[in-house]
């Protein structure tokens, strides 16, 4: 859930990034859209002067006027060509990064569903396990209780350790073959010489 969640965060901080560039592409497109359409005005402008110009240096001038605007021009729509080209390549950008930030969104959901799920159960069985414990507990005679929680509080909780071979489960000491075959006989409770846990055999 913690890589989905980093994951997802990264997804999210690359896609501003791209929508931050998407929008300033589109900005620099209209800035140079607007600059187009200002210089195809100023030519408009100047072939009506032409038919009021008295003199041929006059009329050699604003050519020459003409001329240099729609040399920008023809610069300009390169520009603005390549700039539409950068827009469309964002923009695909921009909604591929938005389709698999989707597809972590959903991943990083499903997990955290699952945990819950889990959690749900794992709670769950808790309570069904205390509630086993108080019933089973209530079956043992009250020294043996009593002697019980007396080790669980000591011991951080594990309180009954089964013998593996001939040591204990706990803290390996190696048992006394006479308190191996106490242990089996299972008559009285034995206690492990070392860590003071209640030794058992799983038969």
């Amino acid at each position: 859930k913690a890589r989905l969640k980093i994951e997802m965060e990264a997804e999210k901080a690359r896609l501003n990034e791209l929508e931050a560039a998407f929008k300033k592409l589109q900005l620099r497109q209209k800035e140079k859209e607007g600059e187009l359409a200002q210089k195809e005005q100023n030519i408009k402008k100047f072939e009506g002067q032409l038919a009021q110009v008295k003199t041929n240096k006059e009329y050699s001038a604003i050519q020459q006027e003409i001329g240099a605007l729609k040399a920008d021009n023809s610069l300009l729509e390169e520009d603005i060509l390549k700039a539409f080209d950068e827009v469309e390549t964002a923009e695909k950008d921009v909604k591929q990064e938005r389709e698999r930030l989707k597809e972590v969104e959903k991943a990083y959901q499903l997990k955290e569903n699952e945990l819950n799920q889990t959690e749900k159960a794992m709670i769950q069985k808790a309570e069904e396990m205390r509630n086993l414990r108080k019933e089973m507990i209530q079956q043992v005679a009250p020294d043996v209780r009593s002697l019980y929680d007396l080790i669980v509080q000591k011991k951080h909780g594990l309180a009954l350790v089964k013998v593996e071979g001939e040591t204990c489960g706990a803290c390996q000491l190696q048992l006394r073959p006479q308190l191996i075959n106490e242990i089996r006989m299972a008559q009285a409770l034995i206690i492990c010489e070392n860590c003071s846990r209640i030794l058992y055999f799983e038969e």
